[in-house]
């Protein structure tokens, strides 16, 4: 029988050979990130494959796991005699072993598979974790003694720092630690760079692998100034949408912010509420019309949100109104950041008004609080600023040099979308022929 001989590609030194040869069944790995969790874990499961065995990679959702489903195919097919199957995300590698990649967040889907190895990606940032270890995945190890791996980045003192704890003091676990720093193919320079752009504990949490609690710790009150007017600048408004009037739901918010000479952010005004879809029509319509042609109106057109930004553009009543396309990439702690930034450097400002008590609160309480939508207000705001090029020419840049990414973080700056006018049919007169 021919032998097909397999070579998977090379660990680095910085602790990710140490854990490839850890025996314990367990294991548990903080790491910050760009340390190679997602590298060492596509290659663990692409091994397992090799040898026989059944494999899991499991991710928090559906959008995170294809992190891991990526590599695993542009490993796996380059591997004479692997099958892919797309639909259920599976490889099937030449001695019957196979890796399939799956997601948390439906639990049940979870049950019926024996194991070899479950890599268990984020797992931080899984929800209802216990209920997914110790109903799904943890049983089915038990029948062919399969091993886990916990990797992930922490995410204050949750679930996975229970894990960790618990890994140091089990011996049949294993506990690894490694700050971003440890991996050898990322350069000191940008390391240090991060650190002097992210706020201390942020840096500390996904950089230094460090257990941090940043709940109630991002923003404090005592960064941002309280102005009794606000200052005559160039202002933008993002719309954070949501149609529902139940109490524990969703709001819709808009923050109105620009940036000054100095590059202090005002945050200028906020309107929020719960309201169905025709009272927050009238809302957006007449606060946009009270803000003036001068202020630019964001919505995010990613995901449900795409739906809402689609339908204001076309309601009669908002007709003259410019609605900007924002393209949020990023999840809400990331886009938080560059306001966590000014803030800690003093130059945040809200102009006096009856919404600084409830903005304070939600701001505060980020990113642990119930409802963050003002904050996700805020940020989408501040992208639209960075994008429009009054930031840029903060940085001795002016609006032509900016680059080709800023543009698409918001869509046309200068032109807002315009509807397309249906053109009517032309009909050619009938006349018999023949």
């Amino acid at each position: 029988m021919p032998t097909l001989t397999v070579t998977l590609p090379r660990l680095h030194s910085g602790g990710q050979r140490d854990i490839q040869q850890c025996p314990a069944r367990f294991i548990v790995i903080d790491a910050g990130r760009r340390w190679g969790k997602t590298r060492l874990g596509v290659a663990l499961c692409t091994e397992a494959g090799l040898l026989g065995q059944r494999a899991w990679w499991v991710a928090p959702n559906y959008p995170m796991s294809n992190v891991g489903w990526r590599p695993l195919k542009q490993l796996g097919t380059q591997i004479p005699g692997t099958l892919k199957r797309e639909m259920d995300r599976t490889l099937h590698y030449p001695g019957g072993g196979w890796v399939q990649v799956k997601s948390a967040d439906k639990p049940e889907s979870l049950r019926g598979e024996g194991l070899d190895l479950v890599v268990i990606d984020e797992t931080a940032h899984i929800p209802k974790f216990e209920e997914v270890w110790e109903q799904s995945l943890r049983p089915a190890l038990s029948d062919r003694q399969g091993k886990a791996l916990f990797i992930s980045t922490p995410r204050g003192f949750n679930h996975f720092w229970e894990l960790y704890q618990r890994a140091e003091a089990d011996s049949t676990w294993a506990a690894f630690q490694h700050p971003t720093s440890d991996n050898p193919y990322i350069e000191a320079a940008e390391i240090e760079a991060a650190r002097e752009q992210l706020p201390a504990l942020v840096f500390r949490q996904e950089y230094g692998a460090e257990f941090v609690q940043l709940a109630g710790a991002l923003f404090k009150r005592e960064w941002f100034q309280l102005w009794e007017t606000a200052p005559d600048i160039r202002y933008v408004r993002y719309w954070d949408l949501a149609v529902s009037t139940k109490e524990i739901a969703d709001r819709t918010a808009g923050v109105k912010a620009g940036f000054t000479e100095d590059g202090t952010l005002v945050v200028a005004d906020v309107v929020k509420g719960r309201w169905e879809w025709p009272d927050a029509l009238h809302v957006i319509g007449s606060t946009a019309r009270a803000d003036g042609a001068a202020v630019r109106q964001g919505v995010e057109d990613v995901g449900a949100q795409k739906g809402m930004y689609q339908a204001l553009r076309r309601e009669p009543t908002l007709r003259g109104i410019g609605f900007w396309p924002v393209t949020v990439h990023k999840d809400k702690l990331s886009r938080a950041l560059p306001v966590l930034a000014r803030a800690e450097q003093r130059k945040v400002a809200l102009v006096v008004g009856e919404w600084n008590g409830d903005f304070m609160n939600e701001l505060c309480a980020f990113p642990e609080s119930d409802h963050d939508d003002q904050v996700d207000g805020l940020s989408g705001a501040t992208q639209m600023l960075a994008g429009s090029g009054m930031l840029i020419a903060r940085m001795g840049r002016s609006e032509e040099e900016a680059e080709p990414e800023d543009q698409e973080r918001f869509g046309d700056w200068e032109s807002p979308p315009v509807r397309k006018k249906r053109q009517p049919k032309r009909h050619t007169p009938w006349r018999r022929v023949g």
